[in-house]
């Protein structure tokens, strides 16, 4: 059952997604960032949000999805007006969208799209192919084909690790780590 579903969702993924406007933005420059991540219980919904509250506004709109691979979102998930928290009933079957906040989440155009995921999952492959970010970037191999940049690290996953990382190779590629 899951080959099936896998081969449906990579057809849809390959009939639906959509020509992106490609632009290479350090974290610093990024105005819109969206935060896409995985909630497998109560600790990692503390680390995540710990994270998303942790980061400066001054100028900067960030929008956290959180996917939650069960058949509904957990009480300690609270729905913020920047965070939404999905989970597999948004879905179809095979893990095409049904949620307006899905949709809108995905044809935001953001600066920057970050995945915090660590594993493959069909909703966020979903996401980030109809996704109309400028510039996505993550450390998840399995969605590698999503990206525009993959962070290979050895490190132990954390989203402040990933994030750090992210905010270095970016300033990096954009040569604004020399001016600092």
């Amino acid at each position: 059952m899951n080959f099936i579903k896998s081969l449906f969702l990579r057809r849809f993924i390959s009939k639906s997604s959509i020509v992106r406007e490609h632009v290479l933005t350090s974290l610093t420059d990024a105005k819109d960032v969206g935060l896409l991540c995985e909630i497998t219980d109560e600790q990692s919904y503390q680390e995540i949000m710990s994270l998303f509250l942790k980061l400066p506004r001054r100028g900067r709109t960030y929008w956290l999805m959180g996917y939650v691979n069960d058949k509904a979102v957990p009480f300690y998930c609270i729905q913020q007006l920047t965070a939404d928290f999905i989970c597999n009933k948004e879905f179809n079957w095979y893990g095409k969208p049904l949620k307006i906040q899905i949709f809108d989440f995905i044809s935001k155009e953001f600066d920057m799209l970050i995945d915090f995921t660590n594993r493959e999952l069909p909703a966020v492959q979903s996401i980030l192919s109809l996704s109309h970010a400028k510039f996505i970037v993550g450390a998840n191999k399995k969605n590698d084909q999503f990206y525009d940049l993959l962070i290979d690290s050895e490190e132990i996953f954390s989203p402040f690790s990933l994030l750090q990382q992210i905010h270095d190779y970016t300033l990096k590629l954009t040569g604004q780590h020399d001016k600092r």
